[in-house]
């Protein structure tokens, strides 16, 4: 290769290789400006934590966790003032059902989500040649009737909103733009929707699935 070819090869290499090292440096700076909270947003509302729930179509255990953290970060965490609810309030009335129903609405989705993880953990049988794995099972069982009770204690709440959100009061009070949230604490009144029978079965197949491991020995498989 001829000395000037080679010349411009060699500047071209070093223009290539200070290039990707700038755009390293400029990504490694931006993470580091981010990481920092220059551009961070603080969340301290109700509002704002229930916006960081995403209703995911498969259900994997990390979104769920996640969605848990946010949900629980917003039950113990302040409303924002009235004028930036979610919906439109007019009146102290509005505003004390608007409340009642949010609480109940997040403790659902609280229910819902820990039921989505221990069905990740839950077995609905006890076959004969699960043996081997028969300590491992009883573990995920034992998990998974944890998350169970976790989400009968948000179903509790959630009742005990919603019975605030029916008071005599609110009779002919509806929220249009939570009709979705009234629906549910409908339902939860009329009986409709009633997740205690739903984690009671699940509950009591556990059990049962779960005996039947410890029962088994060698012989068994």
């Amino acid at each position: 290769m001829e000395p000037k070819v080679l010349k411009k090869s060699l500047m071209r290499s070093i223009v290539l290789y200070d290039n990707r090292s700038m755009r390293k440096v400029l990504l490694l700076l931006f993470i580091s400006i981010l990481s920092s909270g220059i551009f961070a947003y603080k969340i301290k509302y109700v509002e704002g934590f229930y916006s960081l729930y995403v209703e995911n179509f498969y259900k994997y255990p990390e979104d769920v966790n996640r969605n848990i953290y946010y949900l629980k970060a917003a039950l113990d965490s302040d409303f924002r003032n009235p004028l930036y609810a979610i919906a439109t309030i007019k009146d102290k009335n509005q505003w004390e059902k608007y409340r009642y129903l949010m609480y109940t609405h997040i403790n659902l989705k609280l229910v819902d989500s820990y039921i989505q993880l221990a069905s990740v953990l839950d077995k609905h049988e006890a076959l004969f040649y699960n043996e081997p794995w028969k300590e491992y099972n009883i573990k995920s069982l034992n998990q998974a009737e944890l998350y169970y009770k976790e989400a009968e204690k948000h179903w509790v709440d959630a009742v005990e909103w919603s019975n605030l959100a029916a008071k005599d009061e609110f009779m002919f009070l509806f929220i249009n733009e939570l009709n979705f949230f009234e629906d549910e604490s409908y339902m939860i009144q009329s009986g409709e929707l009633n997740y205690r029978k739903i984690i009671e079965k699940h509950l009591t197949r556990l059990n049962r699935v779960r005996d039947a491991f410890k029962n088994m020995d060698k012989n068994t498989y």
